[in-house]
């Protein structure tokens, strides 16, 4: 078409009709100017396209690791749940006298096991969340409240990572003070563990009775336990729903 109008422009200029020409030659422009314009809009869909793209690929792969984090959250919430249990009954053995003096070593090893063998820590799945942002994605994401959540999400793992230190922290000073004052080999031998480690049960008699008369550890254990309470019932629970409201917002946008 371009060519056309250029011939004829270029015979109405050897015929000195340069009204016609300057026709011609306006339409010749109009063309390569509607030309372009199609091209933009062409390049223009090929990059939303593009983009919708790797935003369905971000948000498939984010997916998959909320889900493997929700899966990993539940079984160390039950392994929270469990040091909690242990130690209210032994901070209620240190309240009982008598209840002290009844327990035999075989279930005083089996409680003091939890609150000085088990670290709760969660090496959570962000991989594909951290992509996103390096890579300035986050702009790409269409959906308002999947941004806004996923904005806030490295401040909300912080907050989890601090309550998980600070219970971290209580299991240390728990670990120091039976170390210092208890008997592993008490808790060893009555759980079966010196078998597993095939050594000898011990000859000399062993207890960890006189653990429960300490208020030291007494004070240790009621900060272990305010700490892995905070986290069970409140920051893992609230971050659970996080991920979940997370993990159904993406479900829908993918679907589109």
């Amino acid at each position: 078409m371009i060519k056309f109008f250029r011939k004829i422009r270029q015979k109405a200029l050897t015929n000195n009709k340069f009204s016609k020409y300057i026709l011609y030659a306006i339409g010749e422009i109009v063309l390569v100017v509607i030309g372009i314009l199609i091209a933009l809009q062409l390049n223009s869909k090929k990059a939303k396209s593009d983009t919708f793209k790797k935003q369905q690929n971000y948000l498939a792969l984010i997916k998959g690791e909320m889900k493997n984090n929700l899966l990993t959250l539940s079984n160390e919430s039950e392994d929270l749940l469990s040091i909690i249990e242990n130690n209210r009954k032994i901070i209620a053995l240190m309240d009982s006298d008598s209840a002290a003096t009844a327990i035999n070593e075989n279930d005083l090893s089996s409680l003091l096991l939890m609150p000085i063998s088990r670290a709760i820590s969660i090496d959570y799945e962000n991989g594909a969340f951290k992509e996103l942002i390096s890579s300035g994605g986050l702009k790409d994401i269409h959906n308002d409240s999947i941004r806004t959540i996923l904005r806030s999400w490295e401040s909300k793992l912080i907050t989890i990572k601090e309550q998980e230190n600070a219970l971290r922290q209580s299991l240390n000073k728990t670990i120091e003070y039976v170390e210092a004052h208890g008997n592993y080999r008490a808790v060893f031998d009555r759980i079966g563990l010196s078998e597993d480690l095939n050594i000898n049960l011990s000859s000399k008699v062993t207890t960890n009775k006189h653990l429960l008369t300490s208020q030291k550890l007494e004070n240790i254990l009621l900060n272990y336990l305010a700490c892995a309470i905070q986290l069970h019932e409140k920051n893992y629970p609230t971050f659970k729903n996080d991920i979940q409201s997370l993990i159904d917002m993406i479900d829908k946008e993918l679907k589109k």
